[in-house]
């Protein structure tokens, strides 16, 4: 047997620190991507991530402030490892001891230890940055190329002359980022990267996750019977200044939503209640019916924004499907095209006025403060897919 012992001194109280092991949403804060737990003895602590891998077990020993205790057991590995973390009181935060342990021997032990203590080493990396000044490493350093995957197959490939059926197909690419920087475009079809081809569904996730932005990766693609090779630099993601109180966070916000709205009343500015209550087609929504989606986004935001300051987030599969009955059920309450825009602005004035009523003891939570700005700050780019549904599905409606 062997042990996997790491340290870390972390700016932060040890009760807090605790709470990162044994909370959920905490948990998926820093180390997991789905995480439940019963933290009592006996009770289950479950984790799992997009790459494939999950874990179960159970926490055996629990001293509230001073020590999580719980069993391993990883997809694929032969049996259940200890995880023992203990925390203790010094000057300024906690000096956090963990020990990886019934770690065995042979081949296969061997890789799995190395992952172990790589993971565990990124992980207690992130830990800190969360705890001490807010950011998650795994979304500051995680890599975007500024593409925007479409269908692609067998028939796909025959209409665009592509001489094979796998890979990557581009709907579009991001303007400034990677993959417009070295000239991709729409239609092109990435069919190796970093030297793997993209023969199963699953390899670019798989790739992609291994890597940071900055790295430069070589990239083969075709754009039509054509094919091609380029180093591509893989771009960060935008981060938003972080501000230094909650009205602060509100004025920071604010001006994409002004914009927005402004943007939706310019387009609707001549547009008749009866054009805007047509459909393009029966399965296609009327202008009405995506302001009343867009209502209904927001009306889940606030939601969001409730569970990120309380503490205990919902998780989800996916984002699952729009509901039709609530659609309708929105459109026939708020009939007219002014009435669906009416109830959009004051659920956007509702949620800027939550974000300025945060209470003031939850910035000094800063990774909890640090998820809501990110989150809160980023680019409307659902919004800017709808106004131009509501483009269309108006040009549809004139002409019928």
């Amino acid at each position: 047997m062997s042990t996997i012992k790491l340290e870390r001194f972390i700016q932060a109280p040890p009760s807090e620190v605790f709470i990162y092991f044994t909370n959920s949403t905490a948990l998926r804060d820093w180390m997991c991507d789905v995480a439940t737990t019963d933290p009592r003895p006996g009770g289950h602590f479950y984790l799992c991530w997009a790459a494939d891998y999950y874990m179960s077990g159970e926490f055996v020993k629990l001293e509230k402030n001073k020590l999580v205790s719980f069993t391993w057991h990883g997809r694929g590995e032969p049996r259940s490892t200890l995880v023992e973390i203990s925390l203790k009181k010094q000057k300024g935060g906690t000096l956090l001891k963990l020990a990886h342990r019934g770690i065995g021997k042979g081949q296969k032990w061997a890789q799995i230890s190395s992952t172990y203590e790589q993971e565990w080493k990124n992980s207690l990396d992130n830990l800190v940055s969360v705890l001490e000044q807010g950011p998650d490493l795994r979304i500051t350093r995680r890599p975007m190329m500024g593409i925007l995957p479409v269908e692609f197959n067998a028939e796909v490939a025959a209409k665009l002359g592509v001489p094979v059926d796998y890979g990557l197909r581009l709907g579009g690419v991001l303007d400034g980022m990677g993959a417009q920087k070295v000239g991709l475009q729409a239609d092109d079809v990435i069919v190796s990267f970093d030297g793997h081809e993209l023969t199963a569904p699953n390899i670019f996730g798989q790739i992609i996750r291994t890597k940071h932005a900055g790295d430069c990766i070589d990239v083969t693609f075709y754009r039509g019977a054509e094919k091609k090779s380029i180093q591509m630099l893989l771009s960060g993601r935008d981060i938003p200044p972080i501000p230094t109180s909650v009205q602060a966070l509100r004025d920071q916000v604010a001006p994409v939503y002004q914009q927005y709205e402004s943007e939706i009343e310019k387009l609707l500015q001549s547009a008749t209640n009866n054009e805007c209550s047509v459909k393009p087609h029966p399965n296609e929504w009327s202008v009405n019916e995506i302001l009343a989606h867009l209502i209904h986004s927001e009306i889940g935001w606030q939601n969001v924004v409730s569970e990120i300051i309380g503490g205990h987030e919902g998780l989800y599969d996916d984002f699952g499907g729009n509901i039709q009955a609530y659609i309708d059920g929105t459109v026939s309450t708020y009939k007219t095209k002014d009435e669906l825009l009416n109830q959009l602005r004051t659920h956007d004035a509702e949620t800027l006025n939550i974000l300025s009523h945060i209470p003031m003891e939850f910035l000094s939570r800063k990774g909890k403060f640090w998820k809501l700005v990110f989150q809160a700050s980023q680019n409307p780019y659902h919004l800017s897919s709808h106004l131009d549904q509501m483009q269309a599905a108006l040009v549809a409606a004139r002409q019928k």
